[in-house]
């Protein structure tokens, strides 16, 4: 029994989409990587190169909607960025779980004998050098100016019309919910590996395990939220943006990655327990037994 939400996709479409989403990331990603190591002479930036790669999920799906799917694909895509009316705990937990999590995380690792992080220095003071007269303003002031370039013109809109907006409802289609976001998941961390390999970029300071386990995790979250909201692309960018938005703003404790990590899952296998596996939804099931009928 597919999913309401789910979308039966034409023959070979999955793979066109996956096979252009890392072709087109990775084309820019790999020679920055290589660059950084001094094995190749490569001229941008590395946040634009960042940047580009970013939007290839987004960028293969509307290829391959035009392709496959044509005008209605571009309709349905769209009519789910529009989906706003998803109820208001959906908002909440998009926009303040990933910070709830920070924190809980760092009072557990400064309970357990870890030092308490400086707030007032968080990762986006580093990350992006601010000029001398603006850097005894304090960096929240900034929040909602990146939280929108996120959302609009960031990784955000870069990757979520292509994981969440193509290629869920399509895996949702033959699979159920928890196994459609963790085949999705270890995609998606796949697809990270260059940024990994990049010296200097801050995905390749951490434990590669323990960022593949967290991917895995919130893509579960992400088809939870997703199931939920009628599709909603808008609630999967904000959840994209708010956990990109608070590892900048939210310093946490050092060595809490593993305390972080059995927090989430621990909410995952909740979520589970909760909504069932098949759908990660009561109102997903109601639906379709309905329709059975």
């Amino acid at each position: 029994m597919t999913l309401p939400c789910s979308i039966l996709p034409k023959p070979r479409s999955l793979l066109a989409f996956f096979l252009l989403a890392f072709g087109i990331s990775w084309i820019v990603w790999i020679p920055a990587a290589l660059a950084s190591h001094g094995l190749l002479s490569f001229q941008l930036g590395q946040s634009t190169t960042s940047l580009l790669g970013a939007f290839g999920p987004s960028t293969a799906a509307l290829i391959t909607t035009g392709i496959y799917d044509g005008k209605a694909g571009f309709r349905s895509l769209l009519r789910r960025l529009l989906t706003w009316r998803v109820g208001l705990q959906w908002y909440l937990f998009v926009l303040f779980w990933p910070a709830l999590l920070s924190l809980a995380k760092t009072a557990l690792a400064v309970l357990f004998g870890g030092s308490a992080p400086d707030f007032a220095q968080p990762p986006f003071v580093h990350l992006y050098p601010l000029p001398s007269e603006l850097s005894k303003v304090n960096p929240l002031l900034f929040l909602p100016f990146v939280f929108l370039q996120q959302t609009l013109i960031g990784s955000s809109m870069g990757e979520e019309i292509g994981w969440r907006g193509y290629a869920l409802p399509r895996l949702e289609a033959y699979r159920n919910a928890v196994r459609a976001g963790i085949i999705l998941g270890i995609v998606w961390g796949v697809w990270h590996l260059p940024l990994w390999l990049t010296k200097g970029y801050p995905l390749a300071e951490g434990f590669l395990g323990w960022t593949m386990l967290s991917i895995l995790a919130d893509s579960v979250l992400f088809t939870w939220v997703y199931n939920n909201t009628k599709g909603s692309l808008l609630l999967a960018l904000l959840f994209h943006t708010s956990i990109a938005i608070t590892g900048l703003f939210l310093s946490s404790a050092e060595a809490s990655a593993p305390i972080g990590l059995a927090l989430k899952w621990g909410v995952v296998v909740l979520v589970v327990a909760m909504f069932g596996s098949e759908h990660l939804s009561h109102k997903a099931t109601a639906t379709a037994q309905s329709s059975v009928r």
